[in-house]
């Protein structure tokens, strides 16, 4: 049927094809029926054409309707297979004059941009959390800065395809969260001064944000520095504590020699040279770059 506004006297060629889809292949197929009627009614249900269609391929027909008064017109096709079974194709006609209009009830009223979006997978934090906070984004927008923040959190922790956001912890939400409204708050926060006051009679808040040398969630007081507090915490769970070696040469172990325990508190006590050696014998040291060094009880 042709899109344009079509007038009466006009001759309409309207055209049907019958198809099927295969159940198992998901695939469009061609029917191929013995007959075709159609059945052409007004608006008040009154019939105007009762005719067969003509073929132009084994499923595909068409008619030539000339309408002679203006209305709405409802067009049915009726197919008969081989099997007895019949298909059914409806459609309407609008048929205007130079003093009436017709056209379909349900119309379009204004442009409709719909956009399509990329492959955001993983998305670990729902858009429609942020909608709130940032209600001129759209989900499109919020959805990729999530997908963003997502993929860093996936190699900070080493998050394999199939584990999803249960399996992630809850600082790492958070700083998704967070991260994502910080990009956010540079293009839809307008009021972006690090001194917010409110005034109602006698009674005045301020919430100042003041030079200090270290941030944490007590004194963070926007969402740039929240996600930094975050991601400070997701970076801690990835390092431990460094290998330590107490006093002493690297490689050898703390040495104990000229010590004796006392019996008495079981400590080791160590000896003076002429204690151990005896008077007049002296205790000559060996030569070498990195000396021992050895650990008394009270060093």
């Amino acid at each position: 049927m042709s899109t344009q506004k079509v007038l009466v006297n006009d001759t309409v060629r309207v055209r049907v094809r019958f198809v099927d889809v295969n159940p198992t292949t998901g695939e469009e197929e061609s029917l191929d029926p013995a007959i075709v009627t159609v059945e052409i009614t007004d608006s008040s249900s009154n019939s105007v054409v009762s005719d067969n269609a003509v073929s132009e391929t084994s499923s595909s027909f068409y008619y030539d309707f000339v309408p002679t008064e203006a209305g709405t017109y409802n067009i049915k096709f009726t197919g008969v297979l081989t099997n007895g079974n019949s298909v059914i194709v409806q459609q309407k006609l609008y048929v205007s004059s130079v003093t009436d209009d017709y056209k379909p009830v349900t119309t379009l009223r204004s442009e409709e941009i719909i956009t399509f979006a990329p492959d955001v997978d993983p998305l670990y934090l729902d858009p429609d959390e942020l909608v709130s906070y940032f209600p001129d984004a759209s989900l499109l927008e919020i959805g990729e800065i999530i997908h963003s923040y997502s993929l860093e959190v996936k190699t900070l922790l080493g998050l394999r395809d199939d584990q999803g956001t249960a399996d992630l912890p809850f600082v790492a939400l958070e700083y998704i969260k967070s991260a994502t409204a910080c990009d956010l708050s540079r293009t839809y926060e307008f009021n972006t001064d690090d001194e917010v006051s409110v005034t109602l009679g006698d009674f005045n808040v301020t919430n100042r944000s003041a030079p200090r040398s270290r941030v944490s969630r007590d004194n963070a007081t926007t969402w740039c520095q929240l996600a930094a507090v975050y991601r400070k915490e997701l970076l801690s769970t990835k390092t431990g504590a460094r290998s330590m070696q107490p006093k002493g040469t690297p490689g050898k172990p703390i040495a104990t020699s000229g010590g004796v325990r006392d019996p008495d508190t079981g400590k080791i006590i160590y000896l003076s040279d002429r204690e151990l050696y005896g008077p007049g014998r002296k205790f000559i040291t060996k030569e070498d770059q990195l000396p021992d060094r050895n650990l008394r009880s009270y060093d």
